[in-house]
């Protein structure tokens, strides 16, 4: 029994696709975000999960701890693919512009966008939706407290690396379920590009002390990514990278976050009046 957690922008919607289209419907499932005050208890929808007894994969980006007693019986392998913080900024930046002007809102500034980001948004991704805890446990915890619960969580898992590493896991996926390895790359954001007239966004466009500052903002994630972006079935034997201080209040982030989604949210709906949409051309030093 495989468990495939999807953390956004992490080559998911490849391993989806391809797990989707090699396995019978009773053998794979895909769980949805729950709706409705039920989100309160858990995060993922079971109401269309096949029989657990036939299920041989089920991935999501809401696959909460809590399943597990669902499958109490089985062994659980699971997998994760990771990314750095900056480039998963860069991926995520570029997905947003292009849905949001597909949908006929307006594009906006990378300042704006990094700035109502959430900090180390991979870490807290694994502890909200996969660790299921709540915004009020988050917030209680040290930085030292969220990486080690994270890292302790990782050490169970069967398979984790970096998005790159996509191959490597159908890879390992297809010998363990008997299915083809060679799955078509789906890249959403070429497709939405195309419809939206928008030239994303790329790394080598931000200065390097641009990138630099990313990584101190996000510590966490970054440290997460160093320590296991090459590990692959070798999870038993990693040691966390040390994390180091100097990480910045979760609060008062989450603080200054929620100004800029205000911001976010009036300038997708009019518009940025200086930058227009060629955001690419704007410093990317003003995210910092």
């Amino acid at each position: 029994m495989h468990f495939v957690y999807h953390v956004p922008k992490c080559a998911g919607r490849t391993i989806d696709r391809h797990l989707a289209g090699a396995l019978p419907a009773n053998a794979y499932h895909r769980l949805r975000r729950r709706r409705g005050l039920g989100r309160f208890a858990t995060g993922y929808d079971t109401s269309h999960l096949p029989d657990p007894s036939e299920t041989k994969v089920v991935s999501s980006h809401y696959l909460g701890i809590s399943i597990d007693a669902l499958f109490r019986d089985r062994l659980i392998k699971r997998s994760m693919l990771l990314r750095d913080p900056a480039s998963h900024f860069v991926s995520y930046y570029n997905y947003r512009m292009t849905r949001y002007i597909n949908e006929g809102l307006q594009p906006y500034g990378i300042d704006i966008a990094y700035g109502a980001m959430r900090r180390n948004f991979i870490t807290h991704y694994i502890l909200n939706n996969f660790l299921e805890l709540n915004w009020v446990q988050i917030a209680s915890l040290s930085d030292q407290e969220k990486y080690d619960l994270a890292n302790a969580f990782l050490s169970m898992f069967w398979f984790v690396g970096d998005y790159t590493l996509c191959d490597d896991l159908l890879s390992a996926l297809g010998d363990r379920l008997d299915i083809s390895a060679n799955a078509r790359l789906h890249n959403g954001l070429a497709d939405l590009s195309r419809g939206a007239g928008w030239t994303p966004l790329t790394l080598d466009l931000l200065p390097q002390s641009t990138v630099a500052r990313i990584q101190d903002d996000n510590l966490i994630d970054q440290r997460l990514w160093e320590t296991w972006h090459d590990a692959r079935h070798e999870t038993g034997a990693v040691r966390p990278v040390a994390l180091e201080n100097g990480a910045a209040s979760f609060i008062g982030g989450e603080a200054i976050r929620f100004v800029h989604q205000i911001v976010r949210r009036l300038q997708r709906r009019w518009g940025h009046f200086d930058a227009g949409i060629a955001v690419p051309q704007q410093d990317p030093a003003t995210i910092v």
